[in-house]
Formats: C-alpha cells, sequence, structure tokens
C-alpha cells in the first residue's frame, strides 16, 4: 500500500468523481481508476461502486478512509518537521560556555535566536573554560565556547581576538584621556583577573616595560565582578571590547597601549556533525563575536 495510493481514494472519497479527483491530483483520469484498482486488488474488497459516471463508496470504504486519513495526516505531520529540521527551525540546541559569554550576551542571542523558531528547545550550562573543553569531548553539547588558550584541535575550533580596553569609574579623573598607557596608571589602584590568568600577566609585563607601578588592590575570577569593582571606584581594570560590554554599563572605556589581547573560541564536538540548528545559531554568533573595525 503506498501513499499515492491513500492520498487518491481520500480525493475520491472527498469528490466523488474520476474527473475531479484527477484535476486535484494533477494526473489523467485513466491513472486514477489505476491507481483504484490496484490498491482494491491489494487489500482485497472493493472501495467503490461505479454508476452513471459516478462513484459510490462501498461501506468498507468508509471505514478503510478514517484509517486511510489518521495515516495521510501523519505523513503530512512527518513531512512539515522533516522540513521544518532541514531549515532548523526544529530541534534542540546545547551549549556549554565560560560564565561571562553565557550569563549576558549568549541568553541574548538565544533569545533572539529562537524568537521565529518556537519548536526549538534549548539549555546553557556554565562553567570555567577549562571545564568547558571537557565538557565538549563528551560530545553532549552542540558546541562550546571559552577563553584561550586552550588545549584543543585547532580543527574543530573558530577563535576571536580582541584588544582589551581600559575601564575606568565614571568621574576618574583619567576618564578625560583619549588612550590610557601604564604611565598613566603609576601607582593607581587596578583591579584585575586572579594571578594565574592570561590577561594578569600581559598587563604585569605591560606595566613592567613602561617602568610603571602596577598597584593591584583587589583580583577575581571574572570580568562581571571586576566590572563591578571599577563602577564602585575601587580601582581601574581591563575589559574585552566584546564578550562582556553588558556589564560595562557604569564605567568608562578608553582604548589601553601597549595592545593586551584576549582570545576566546567556539569549539565543536570532536566526533559528530553539526546539526542544521546548531549551524545557524553558530552564524549568529560569529556576527556578535567578530570584532568590529
Amino acid at each position: 500500500m503506498q501513499v499515492r495510493q491513500l492520498e487518491c481514494f481520500r480525493t475520491l472519497m472527498l469528490h466523488g468523481t474520476m474527473t475531479r479527483a484527477a484535476e486535484l491530483l494533477g494526473i489523467s483520469q485513466p491513472a486514477v481508476s489505476n491507481m483504484i484498482a490496484s490498491l482494491e486488488h491489494e487489500i482485497g474488497f472493493a472501495l467503490f461502486l461505479r454508476r452513471a459516471g459516478r462513484v459510490h463508496p462501498t461501506a468498507e470504504a468508509h471505514l478503510l478512509y478514517v484509517e486511510a486519513n489518521r495515516a495521510l495526516d501523519a505523513v503530512e505531520n512527518t513531512a512539515r518537521i522533516a522540513g521544518e529540521i532541514a531549515k532548523g527551525k526544529r530541534g534542540h540546541l546545547s551549549i556549554v560556555a565560560y560564565p561571562a559569554i553565557s550569563t549576558a550576551l549568549l541568553p541574548r542571542l538565544m533569545s533572539l535566536f529562537i524568537e521565529n523558531r518556537p519548536e526549538i528547545t534549548c539549555k546553557i550550562i556554565s562553567r570555567d573554560s577549562r571545564t568547558v573543553r571537557d565538557l565538549v569531548l563528551t560530545q553532549q553539547f552542540d558546541l562550546a565556547i571559552c577563553e584561550l588558550p586552550m588545549d584543543y584541535p585547532a580543527a574543530l575550533m573558530d577563535v576571536f581576538t580582541y584588544r582589551c580596553e581600559c575601564m575606568l569609574p565614571a568621574d576618574h579623573p583619567l576618564a578625560a584621556r583619549q588612550v590610557i598607557t601604564p604611565a598613566d596608571l603609576d601607582d593607581i589602584p587596578f583591579v584585575t583577573l586572579f594571578r594565574g590568568d592570561p590577561l594578569y600577566q600581559q598587563v604585569s609585563a605591560a606595566f613592567s616595560r613602561y617602568g610603571a607601578r602596577w598597584r593591584v588592590v583587589a583580583e577575581t575570577e571574572y570580568f562581571a565582578t571586576a566590572c563591578e569593582f571599577v563602577s564602585a571606584g575601587v580601582g581601574v581594570g581591563i575589559i574585552d571590547p566584546v564578550v562582556s560590554v553588558p556589564f560595562t554599563a557604569h564605567v568608562v572605556r578608553r582604548p589601553f597601549r601597549p595592545v593586551i589581547e584576549y582570545q576566546i573560541a567556539i569549539l565543536y564536538p570532536t566526533g559528530a556533525e553539526r546539526s542544521q540548528i546548531a549551524h545557524a545559531f553558530v552564524a549568529l554568533l560569529k556576527t556578535h563575536l567578530t570584532p568590529r573595525q
């Protein structure tokens, strides 16, 4: 029993003539007749009685129609869902990411992404960057986002490099400067990421080259916390210009020289193909992570 046979049967049941059924199905009248005859042969009983140029359903045809209609509805629903999957409008998206991006930028992008995709469900897990790397290796996530450096296959990551900026309290005397250097920050209270963070090492080296005193008054694990310290007037700090922007509403940002680089990467599972949904979301994510010139 073929889907096309059932479609022909249902159309004929609804419209009553071979001619009309043929028009609606876009085939010839003999083709309709042959398809019905073939279906009757397969199921072993008559579906229609032919009288005066019209066909009249048998009692058995009415019983079969109920099931045929249910089966065709299921096929059509499956075809519709398959189309939505192919277009990236149905499915599940699971992401593991480090806190700075998973608590602000990522939820905003996810909300934008699912706005016109009501059949998509999503999950965001927030972990430190090294744990992010380990979790994506379990193949349980569609993609991951972490800070670099990170030991991971280069072919399975997209890297984004940013030039960090100096952030200052809004009323800080240096806020009037167009560019900030370590010389400007000599002996100025400074809020930094933890000592083991790559940014810590870069900032320390920059102050050494300028012969300036780097007076660290607070260390923290996340940019968001550093922003709060700076906003409260505890000191100045360094911030990336893209991912952490949602936390900088109450601070002033200025270019910093020499260049302090901050790198993040989108990691992809090593043993699985990305879904259509993942491809579509990555395209959106890249547009927001790519530094503006």
